[in-house]
């Protein structure tokens, strides 16, 4: 009967450890999961970046005041407004 109780224990133990140890690696694979999607974050984050700063130049580009008289000009027939034609509203 000692036998077996003391058994017991060492089994016990021996379980405890086994779930430690799982514990652990089951911790260990979950943080190079989140590593491998910080890492993929990070590479999306830097490819926006440059998409905004290319899209930031081109609305800087086609907004600026010049190519809009130009493209007014051009595309439309529009031209400045002579001082007869505006009317002030009161």
């Amino acid at each position: 009967m000692w036998r077996f109780h003391h058994w017991r224990g060492y089994a016990a133990l021996g379980f405890v450890i086994l779930l430690l140890t799982l514990t652990q690696v089951w911790t260990r694979l979950q943080v190079v999961k989140v590593g491998y999607v910080l890492s993929s974050t990070e590479k999306l984050i830097h490819t926006l970046r440059g998409e905004r700063r290319a899209l930031e130049v081109e609305w800087s580009t086609r907004t600026a005041p010049g190519r809009l008289t130009d493209q007014a000009a051009q595309r439309l027939g529009l031209r400045i407004a002579q001082p007869g034609q505006v009317i002030m509203m009161p």
